[in-house]
């Protein structure tokens, strides 16, 4: 079964001329497992946008079958790259990015394919044909300690509280 709690991942685009327009060959990516019930999961994601990614929070769904996961990944506005590199936002919600992929035996990462199928984007009453995508993924389990947000302990200061603590003159 796939893990609750935080993954990080990238992906990135099988046509290598998407890459040079974008500028970028790895969008990275953060997902967030929150609820988990039989073989079905859901949870947030958010793309870096420093690496190429679309804006917001987005929504994920998926199953698991054995060591096979599939998502939806759904963001919250469109973002189209258009022939000469730049990018467009709209105020819409992003086509759905089909993932599936193979969970390693230990459970801690992720690869597989990503793909979007052929869509139309609207513009008024203007269809504009968006055409199929695809490209691979990868993502890992990241443990977070209970203990990561405090500081370090001083053993030495520490080790013995009943000591106060002594300065010398040099």
């Amino acid at each position: 079964m796939i893990a609750k709690g935080n993954w990080q991942g990238y992906y990135q685009f099988d046509n290598k001329r998407h890459e040079s327009m974008r500028g970028h060959k790895h969008t990275y990516f953060g997902i967030a497992i929150v609820n988990i019930a039989d073989n079905r999961f859901s949870g947030t994601v958010q793309d870096d946008l420093a690496s190429g990614g679309t804006e917001g929070i987005g929504e994920i769904t998926g199953t698991v079958d054995g060591d096979e996961v599939e998502f939806i990944k759904q963001m919250p506005v469109m973002t189209v790259l258009r022939a000469d590199g730049t990018r467009q936002t709209f105020n819409k919600k992003h086509r759905k990015i089909y993932y599936a992929g193979k969970l390693s035996a230990d459970g801690m990462s992720i690869s597989g394919q990503w793909r979007f199928k052929f869509g139309f984007l609207w513009i008024g009453i203007i269809p504009i044909p968006m055409p199929p995508t695809s490209g691979t993924w990868t993502m890992t389990f990241k443990r977070i300690s209970i203990f990561a947000h405090r500081k370090p302990i001083n053993p030495t200061r520490h080790a013995y509280r009943h000591q106060p603590e002594t300065t010398y003159a040099q």
